[in-house]
């Protein structure tokens, strides 16, 4: 009896243990009095809906290819762990829409986005660490920085993104297998917080931020 109420004793512990190894950030409301969202002359966003579903939409005004722009909760601090989401380029054709981790601020933070447009391309989706004013995605256009998958064009799809030490993976539309794994991640860019990330697309749908950290 004694042994059997000390392993009890011991598995009660080593999951109260496991159970605090990661919590759970549900950012799939979004407050724009909480969240930093920019809106100015070439850029406004709207709570709306897109195919029937509530939604951040941003709109890129003017087209620009070396427009990236961030949509975050601020103040959290996620260094490992899974980010998952819901994403549509409402116009495909050219435009870029994805996430971004280790956000330390609107010019420094590790990003992963998608072109729908390039569906099926090695272009289709990219990993880029920015740390300049000026988005510079063409100094990241090598095959390491880019992977191919299949995205949906003007529909949701899936993401999600696992982040370990050096190493991500990318999955898209709940797929067994990553559509991208790279590694290393800037080592300059080891945590930070989690949002959404718009680069040169007219418009962008974005929902279901859920953030799932290691501790």
């Amino acid at each position: 009896m004694k042994k059997l109420v000390l392993m009890l004793t011991l598995f009660a512990a080593v999951e109260t243990r496991a159970q605090q190894k990661h919590q759970v950030y549900n950012l799939s409301i979004v407050n724009p009095k909480q969240w930093i969202i920019p809106k100015n002359d070439t850029l406004d966003y709207e709570l709306g809906t897109f195919q029937g579903q509530k939604a951040l939409l941003i709109k890129r005004k003017i087209g620009d290819y070396k427009s990236a722009s961030l949509a975050y909760k601020p103040g959290l601090n996620f260094k490992d762990g899974i980010i998952e989401m819901d994403v549509a380029c409402v116009n495909p054709k050219g435009g870029f829409v994805g996430l971004a981790f280790h956000i330390r601020d609107a010019h420094h933070y590790e990003t992963v986005y998608f072109r729908p447009g390039s569906s099926g391309t090695i272009n289709a989706i990219q990993y880029m660490p920015e740390k300049k004013v000026e988005f510079n995605w063409w100094d990241y256009e090598a095959t390491k920085y880019q992977a191919k998958a299949i995205i949906p064009q003007n529909k949701w799809f899936h993401v999600k993104v696992v982040v370990h030490g050096s190493k991500m993976e990318v999955y898209v539309d709940n797929a067994p297998k990553p559509a991208m794994v790279y590694t290393p991640l800037d080592p300059s860019l080891k945590s930070g917080s989690v949002g959404y990330w718009h680069g040169n697309c007219p418009q962008g749908a974005y929902k279901n931020l859920v953030v799932t950290a290691f501790n």
